[in-house]
């Protein structure tokens, strides 16, 4: 398992990455919405986060495809499922 330090600002490219609003995200995370503005305002680490409610938030951005690492934020979802629709006599 690897440990990264989550900064504000990668937060708040974590968010933009999935198109939520900082009142989603605090909803999806159950904290507040300031919490999360002083949160993404901070220029290092997080600072006075409580780890339950910094994982939350950090759990709410992974389900919707974020990925942390030690050189920042990047968005990794899955491809679509892609539909193949065959009319009858159709070449094969």
């Amino acid at each position: 398992m690897t440990i990264v330090e989550i900064t504000g600002g990668m937060l708040r490219a974590a968010r933009s990455l999935t198109g939520l609003s900082q009142q989603e995200l605090a909803e999806r995370a159950s904290i507040s919405r300031p919490c999360l503005t002083a949160w993404e305002g901070s220029s290092g680490s997080v600072p006075n986060a409580k780890a339950r409610a910094l994982h939350r938030v950090v759990s709410a951005l992974e389900a919707e495809g974020v990925r942390f690492s030690d050189n920042g934020v990047q968005l990794q979802r899955t491809a679509p499922i892609s539909t193949v629709i065959e009319s009858a006599g159709a070449a094969a």
